[in-house]
């Protein structure tokens, strides 16, 4: 990442480790549609604040909110804000931003939001936003621009609220074989019924589960049947059923083996622990 930014009142140690933070929140992170930043705090403007840079000058640069006075902090509610999003998070110095700060183009100019910035109505109502960015008709230049910058929030909207059941192909390789992994969020995105070959004696159905953390790697696992069942076409009664978009939380787990299909990269896992 560039870190060639100024920072106030803060120690380079301190603004090292904040910045290999951001690099590891970024591991497997995108930067194809664009990028969020971290705008940097001045002597004249005490809080750090959050944007999205859209690619190719779609829109300009979109202020989303303010974040903290301390980076540390900030670095932390941007984690916080893009739990769900696969777009890369960058710091960029103040003076990047200084010629949006005067715009008033987003300042709404009707309706029960008037004289307020959009993203501000944003923050305390969000599905506003959403209308005027896909139901309203604007009838004059500046409610066009308005319109415009409103797709631009929906845009935010849907990468970073809307939970994303089919995540992108931005997979990589986690641990290595036989390395520990510990407090792993991950989100089911699918499941099939196998039978257990080496049980000789009834008919023992586990769950194959293929899961996604909130960085789109991939992780495929086996649930054991807690018990046989009647058929091989079913799961036992006391084996939990793992279903699609379920999320779990995964206490620890062994690295068992990487593969790749389709360009796609999965990590096998094992000896699971449940929280």
């Amino acid at each position: 990442m560039d870190r060639d930014v100024t920072l106030y009142q803060i120690t380079s140690v301190m603004a090292e480790r904040v910045f290999q933070k951001i690099d590891n929140f970024n591991k497997g992170r995108r930067e194809d549609a664009g990028f969020y930043a971290i705008s940097v705090s001045t002597p004249y403007r005490s809080y750090y604040a959050l944007w999205r840079i859209f690619p190719d000058n779609t829109y300009s640069p979109l202020f989303i909110q303010s974040l903290a006075v301390t980076f540390n902090d900030a670095a932390e509610r941007a984690f916080q804000y893009l739990q769900n999003c696969n777009v890369l998070l960058k710091v960029k110095d103040n003076t990047f931003f200084e010629p949006y700060y005067g715009l008033s183009e987003d300042i709404v100019a009707f309706g029960k939001y008037r004289g307020k910035r959009l993203a501000e109505v944003y923050y305390i109502d969000p599905n506003y936003v959403l209308w005027l960015a896909h139901k309203f008709e604007a009838r004059n230049p500046r409610d066009k621009k308005l319109a415009v910058l409103a797709k631009a929030f929906a845009t935010v909207h849907y990468e970073t609220v809307i939970r994303k059941h089919h995540l992108p192909a931005g997979s990589r390789f986690i641990g290595q074989p036989g390395e520990r992994l510990t407090d792993l969020h991950l989100e089911v995105l699918g499941t099939r019924l196998q039978l257990d070959a080496y049980k000789t004696t009834g008919y023992y159905v586990d769950q194959s589960v293929l899961a996604a953390d909130a960085d789109g790697n991939r992780y495929t696992f086996i649930i054991k049947a807690a018990a046989s069942s009647m058929s091989p076409e079913m799961l036992s009664c006391y084996t939990k059923k793992i279903n699609p978009h379920e999320s779990l939380y995964i206490k620890s787990a062994k690295v068992l083996s990487h593969y790749e299909s389709k360009g796609i990269k999965y990590t096998r896992i094992g000896y699971l622990r449940f929280k």
